[in-house]
C-alpha cells in the first residue's frame, strides 16, 4: 500500500503470525467449510454451514459470477468461494491470492480445476487479462495498520480501488466484505486491555471507517448496494466461541495453551462488539465508472449552487 513511507499493507511475517499456525486448529471453530468471515443469516433456525453457503450465494450473486468469466479472489482464504464459483458456476477461471502459505497449500491441494492460487501481496499483481468480477471477502482489515492517519488509509485504499477499476472490464462488480469501525468504544479498562490483546492475535490490522472506503472509492466506482450485518457476525462469533470451548483441550494440543486462550478471550469481547456495534459488517458492490475521475470537489457543488447565500458566478447567470 504506497504512501509516503512506502507502506504495501500487512507483511507476510504478520499474516503468518496469524494464520499460518494450525489448519487442524481452525477446523474445531470454523468447521469443515474453514470460512473464516461472516456468515449470512436467516431469522429462524440456522447452521453456521449454512450461513456460511448463504452468504456465499449473496456475495457470488453480487458479483455477477456466471458461466465463462473469469475472477479475482483478494485474500482468498482457504479456497470455499473458489471452489463454488468453478464447481456451481462454471467460471472460465479464478485467480485466488492470499499472504497465507498455509492456505496456498491448502487451496491446491483441494486439485479446483481452473484455479490459479498464489502467495502474493494484492499491490504485486499482474492479471494476464481483465477481470469480469472481483471479490475481496474480509481482506481489507489488513490494508491498513494501527496508527495510520485517516488521510493514509484513505491513500491506500485508494491505490486499492485504483488497480481494481484498470484490472476489470468496465461491466464488471467488485464486492467486498469487511470489518468496519462502528460506534465508538466504552472506556472500560477491561474491554481495552482485551483490544490490546486483539493487536497481538491480528498484527499489523486496522478496520476501516466506511466514509474511508467512500472516499477511496469516489470517481473510480459507484457504489450500489450496501448492508451492515454486524449482528450476523455476533452470531457467527458466538457459533465459533462454542465450537472452541468445546474443544478447548485439543485446541491447547495444537497451538499451546497460551494461543487458544488468546484467541478465545478475543472472539468472546468480539461477540459483544459487534452485537453493541462497536464494529460493523459491511458487504459492499461496487460499479465501475465509465470515465475514471479524480474525487468529486464537493465545496463546488455545494457553495456554487447556494445562490441565495453567494454571488451567482457570471458564467451561471441566464442569458438575457
Amino acid at each position: 500500500m504506497p504512501n509516503s513511507k512506502g507502506y504495501r499493507g500487512v507483511s507476510t511475517q504478520a499474516a503468518a503470525k496469524h494464520y499460518d499456525v494450525s489448519d487442524e486448529f481452525f477446523r474445531i471453530w470454523l468447521g469443515p467449510s474453514l470460512a473464516y468471515a461472516c456468515g449470512l443469516w436467516t431469522d429462524g433456525a440456522d447452521t453456521l454451514e449454512k450461513a456460511q453457503l448463504r452468504k456465499e450465494e449473496y456475495l457470488l450473486s453480487q458479483a455477477g459470477i456466471r458461466p465463462g468469466i473469469r475472477v479475482l479472489d483478494v485474500g482468498c482464504g482457504y479456497g470455499g468461494e473458489m471452489r463454488r464459483m468453478v464447481e456451481e458456476h462454471d467460471v472460465e477461471s479464478v485467480t485466488g491470492i492470499t499472504l497465507s502459505r498455509a492456505a496456498v497449500d491448502w487451496t491446491q491441494n483441494l486439485g479446483i480445476p481452473r484455479t490459479d492460487v498464489r502467495l502474493e501481496n494484492w499491490i504485486d499483481h499482474r492479471p494476464s487479462a481483465p477481470y469480469d468480477a472481483i471479490i475481496c471477502i474480509e481482506a481489507m482489515e489488513h490494508f491498513a495498520r494501527p496508527g495510520m492517519s485517516g488521510r493514509a488509509k484513505i491513500q491506500g485504499y485508494r491505490e486499492f480501488f485504483k488497480r481494481c477499476r484498470s484490472w476489470m472490464r468496465p461491466e464488471g462488480r467488485l464486492v467486498v466484505q469487511t470489518i468496519s469501525w462502528g460506534h465508538r468504544f466504552p472506556l472500560d479498562v477491561d474491554i481495552l486491555r482485551d483490544l490490546y490483546l486483539a493487536t497481538t492475535v491480528y498484527p499489523e490490522c486496522n478496520p476501516s471507517y466506511l466514509g474511508e472506503l467512500q472516499a477511496a472509492s469516489d470517481g473510480l466506482f459507484d457504489l450500489v448496494a450496501l448492508r451492515n450485518d454486524f449482528d450476523h457476525y455476533s452470531r457467527t462469533l458466538e457459533v465459533w466461541l462454542d465450537n472452541l470451548r468445546a474443544d478447548r483441550d485439543r485446541a491447547a494440543e495444537l497451538v499451546g495453551p497460551r494461543k487458544a486462550e488468546d484467541f478465545e478471550r478475543c472472539m468472546a469481547l468480539a461477540v459483544q462488539a459487534f452485537a453493541d456495534g462497536w464494529f460493523y459488517l459491511h458487504r459492499l458492490t461496487f460499479r465501475p465508472v465509465p470515465k475514471p475521475t479524480k474525487p468529486a470537489r464537493r465545496f463546488l457543488i455545494n457553495n456554487v449552487l447556494a445562490r441565495d447565500s453567494l454571488p451567482t458566478p457570471r458564467f451561471l447567470q441566464p442569458n438575457r
